[in-house]
């Protein structure tokens, strides 16, 4: 198919918008604090509308107390939130089209759980996580399926085959993909189109191999095993995925997080309540 060499050809394909590229600037930099996040979500009153939204919802606004500043909207979601909040919103705006394969709402549903579910798995581990480093977890399990969204918007006719295989076969998604496509996973086009923006080399790596553990670089297994863990808990429960299940868990996955195969109950519980928050952003 040579997706994987085409794709550095497509003039079309996106650049990060502007306003992410403020915020990632912003994450990354020392002096970042609300005052500064609120100028740049000013700059889009479309965001600043959907992020005052957020903070008077009945998640966030326990007191009864509306606010109508985006200041003290910030502060009531919190600063490390609304980062992720205003990532995903950015992106959802700029990266969504008409599809007749894909429900965009469900494919940002899931991501967007995704992306919340690997900061619920690294919150439960031994080892506490750097903000840093649970913002790069929310971004891998953010960006894990772009490579989804790249096979429809700029490969569509190939992505029509590996629907229709999975449909023909009763094949799942990834067991189509893997029949049609071969290497050119969307797990491999998705991290092609990160290589190309430039991202964190460990968001890449968790794109890129969050369907096949065992294959990371052994300096971001950490990374790997989060964000796999959580799409297999997504596809496996069906919350919001629609690859199909999971056949079996890679269990060097337990070993690596140090945590036990026991918690898998309590991770689903948490799953389903990102869900929830996943559903609330999406609302707006």
């Amino acid at each position: 198919m040579n997706v994987l060499q085409r794709i550095y050809e497509i003039s079309e394909i996106p650049t990060l918008p502007e306003i992410l590229l403020k915020v990632q600037e912003l994450i990354n930099s020392e002096s970042g604090n609300a005052e500064f996040l609120s100028k740049i979500i000013r700059q889009d009153p479309s965001l600043s509308s959907k992020v005052l939204k957020i903070a008077n919802s009945a998640f966030f606004n326990t007191g009864n107390q509306r606010v109508s500043s985006l200041s003290l909207a910030i502060a009531r979601i919190g600063f490390n939130e609304i980062k992720n909040i205003t990532t995903a919103i950015t992106l959802i705006k700029h990266l969504s089209k008409h599809s007749d394969i894909i429900d965009y709402k469900v494919f940002w549903r899931h991501s967007l759980s995704a992306a919340y579910l690997t900061q619920t798995i690294a919150g439960i581990l031994p080892q506490k996580m750097t903000q840093e480093e649970l913002q790069i977890c929310f971004l891998a399990g953010l960006f894990h399926d772009m490579g989804i969204l790249v096979y429809d918007q700029f490969f569509h006719k190939e992505f029509e085959k590996i629907m229709e295989y999975a449909l023909t076969k009763e094949h799942s998604f990834l067991e189509a993909e893997r029949m049609v496509a071969g290497k050119e996973t969307h797990q491999m086009v998705g991290s092609a189109l990160l290589e190309m923006w430039k991202i964190d080399s460990q968001v890449i790596s968790g794109v890129r191999y969050h369907h096949a553990f065992e294959k990371a670089p052994i300096n971001h297994c950490l990374i790997v095993a989060i964000t796999y863990l959580s799409e297999y808990i997504l596809c496996n429960w069906a919350l919001g995925s629609f690859e199909g299940t999971i056949q079996e868990l890679n269990k060097n996955v337990w070993n690596y997080l140090a945590i036990s195969p026991d918690s898998l109950g309590d991770l689903i519980a948490k799953a389903e309540a990102q869900v929830e928050r996943a559903d609330l952003i999406m609302a707006m």
